[in-house]
């Protein structure tokens, strides 16, 4: 029996003795009034009956008045008489009680300490006595706890095999996702969870899927960072270290040795902006990166990377369009420059020859979409969720794919929506929304 279905069976027990105690507590208070109440007008209705039986100036009472568990007595002025026989006794029995000076209803005690309930009729006949003996009221009472006592027993026995059963149900798709959680934290997500509850359980496999999927293409993702990264810091450390044991050596002439040292510097620099990316990307990512926001003429800002990129456009024949409205937006423009300039970047180095790359801001519902467009290679739609991934590495043009993530960090710095839509071969697009409480219209 697993531990749940232990905690289920213990807080069910819990649960039926205190709903037990407080039935007994209630009962102890309601249920005796309510009988109580009850049996003084059923004393009522005899008393009644018995006034109609004597308004008609019948002889007897009649057989069924004759066997109830009750006497009954007539008080006219000073006479006292009896109208009934019962297994209660006789007058005898009540010489002790004042029956002409009782209340309209209540208890009383005999010589012989039993207690009996009485009802008194008034009518124009006299006065009518119904006395009951209440051992009836209690043994009532007795077999009501009885009875309370027996459902306690009942309900005990019948819920542990139906809770245990319950359980076990419960608890299985739990023990699934425990099975399943402690594969992931082993590196094995490759895991099959088939759980349909219909209920919170069955989302939360679904997320723990959701989460083991994410979690293999991180770890994927992240083999290949690391392969890209020693590659990457390889390549250019072994050229530095042949080029300095030739200039150690001093097998090169004076050019030569001019040459392989500018390669040196090359490589070195090369290393020191990966170095610095990554550094970079830690900081933004540790949220201590600053943002200094200012206002800027945006379609100024946008059209400055004419003079940056014309020579690479004119390389492949490609040309660069820029239109946006005339108006200010609140951001930090040494960021906002470093995003365009990677998202124009890529667009050139992925675009076809002789295409075309849009660069340009509209207005949506208000806020103010910012996008590059080129027309080339694309994306394939199964690397669209991870080109934002700080380990994504497109296979044809290598590099860490350090930069989208740089962006993606940056953009969420400003609070800024973004994403990007392909097709592959046709278009890509890279944008990002200035929401409009950011602009100022000139």
């Amino acid at each position: 029996m697993g531990k749940i279905t232990k905690k289920l069976i213990k807080h069910f027990i819990s649960i039926i003795t205190v709903v037990v105690l407080i039935c007994f507590f209630v009962s102890s208070i309601f249920l005796s009034k309510f009988y109580m109440d009850m049996q003084y007008r059923e004393l009522r209705y005899s008393a009644e009956k018995i006034y109609d039986i004597l308004k008609s100036k019948e002889d007897t009472l009649g057989p069924s008045l004759m066997t109830q568990n009750f006497s009954a007595f007539l008080i006219k002025e000073n006479s006292i008489t009896t109208l009934s026989h019962s297994r209660m006794g006789m007058m005898p029995l009540f010489s002790n009680i004042d029956l002409k000076n009782l209340k309209e209803k209540g208890s009383f005690k005999s010589p012989m300490n039993t207690e009996f309930l009485y009802y008194k009729y008034h009518s124009d006949l006299g006065d009518i006595i119904i006395i009951q003996n209440r051992e009836f009221s209690s043994s009532y009472l007795n077999i009501a706890y009885f009875i309370l006592m027996l459902v306690f027993l009942f309900a005990l026995v019948l819920s542990v095999p139906i809770i245990a059963a319950f359980g076990k149900r419960f608890t299985k798709p739990i023990l699934e996702l425990q099975r399943a959680s402690y594969d992931i934290s082993q590196g094995n997500f490759n895991i099959n969870i088939d759980i349909n509850t219909k209920d919170e359980i069955e989302d939360l496999s679904k997320s723990l899927l959701a989460m083991s999927e994410s979690l293999g293409k991180r770890n994927v993702l992240q083999r290949n960072f690391i392969a890209n990264v020693s590659h990457d810091f390889k390549t250019p450390l072994s050229i530095i270290r042949n080029y300095s044991e030739a200039i150690y050596d001093d097998i090169l002439d004076e050019p030569e040795r001019k040459e392989y040292s500018k390669s040196i510097i090359s490589e070195v620099d090369r290393l020191n902006s990966l170095v610095m990316d990554l550094l970079e990307l830690s900081k933004l990512q540790g949220g201590v990166y600053p943002i200094n926001k200012e206002y800027f003429n945006l379609k100024e800002f946008l059209t400055s990377f004419h003079n940056t990129f014309k020579s690479i456009a004119a390389s492949k024949n490609i040309e660069l369009t820029f239109s946006s409205p005339n108006v200010q937006i609140n951001a930090d423009p040494k960021h906002i420059y470093r995003v365009l300039y990677n998202f124009i970047d890529n667009a050139l180095k992925f675009s076809f020859n002789d295409s075309k790359v849009e660069i340009s801001a509209i207005l949506l519902d208000g806020n103010l979409k910012i996008s590059v467009k080129d027309h080339g290679t694309g994306i394939d739609a199964s690397m669209l969720d991870d080109i934002w991934n700080r380990y994504y590495k497109h296979s044809r043009k290598g590099g860490m794919g350090l930069g989208l993530a740089i962006c993606s960090e940056l953009l969420k710095l400003h609070g800024f929506v973004y994403g990007v839509k392909s097709q592959p071969n046709e278009e890509t697009e890279f944008y990002f929304f200035i929401p409009k409480d950011s602009i100022i219209f000139k």
